[in-house]
């Protein structure tokens, strides 16, 4: 039998509503972590980082968490992720994951969601291989700098393709799962693609491919 990889988007596919780390970053605003402090290193990277980025930066932008230390985030990121996110899962995705384990298809979490959401998410639906956002740390503690991995439109497909070189796998043989139009471009690339709730744009390329689409 041919082995097979599934790959599952986070936000807008597994989880409904607001991104996890949108809401987080609101978690932590309301915990008394975020301050003068983290707004002015936000907009210090977008003034730093958007003549290379454009919009981009808005995404790659972690410095929200700068100075902060990684213990303290990991356990209040643990809290959050039972307080607030176990209940935005689509009960439909629960199900999907489900079929594709009892099938033996080797389950990965590829989000742009940072490792320390995605890693503790993970844990909660039994999914062993996870490619997240990876940010910088210097001495444990959160850094101002670009993420050094971030899985966004086409880094996506990227390291989709060195997870299959990993397993040995061609990326025709792998299924994706996605909400949006940046997602595209590895539905593409997959030899099933399903679009979730999808956006407009997304929607419209997966009519015209006839890609299955959960509403």
């Amino acid at each position: 039998m041919i082995k097979r990889i599934v790959f599952f988007d986070l936000d807008g596919t597994i989880l409904d509503g607001m991104s996890s780390e949108k809401s987080f970053f609101f978690y932590l605003l309301k915990k008394g972590h975020i301050g003068i402090k983290q707004f002015f290193g936000y907009w210090l990277f977008i003034l730093k980082w958007f003549p290379k980025y454009k919009l981009r930066a808005f995404v790659k932008n972690k410095s929200y968490l700068a100075g902060s230390s990684k213990d303290k985030i990991t356990t209040l990121a643990e809290q959050f992720v039972t307080e607030k996110l176990l209940k935005k899962i689509r009960p439909e995705l629960i199900k999907k994951i489900e079929e594709h384990r009892r099938t033996g298809d080797i389950i990965i979490l590829l989000t742009g969601t940072p490792s320390f959401i995605a890693q503790v998410f993970a844990k909660h639906l039994n999914i062993d291989h996870v490619e997240p956002t990876h940010c910088v740390l210097e001495d444990e503690n959160f850094s101002h700098l670009s993420p050094t991995q971030h899985p966004y439109a086409e880094e996506k497909l990227t390291i989709a393709k060195r997870v299959c070189q990993q397993y040995g796998i061609d990326i025709k043989n792998c299924f994706a799962y996605g909400n949006s139009i940046h997602d595209s471009i590895l539905l593409s690339a997959v030899g099933q693609a399903i679009a979730v709730t999808p956006d407009k744009k997304l929607r419209k390329i997966a009519k015209e491919n006839h890609w299955e689409i959960i509403e």
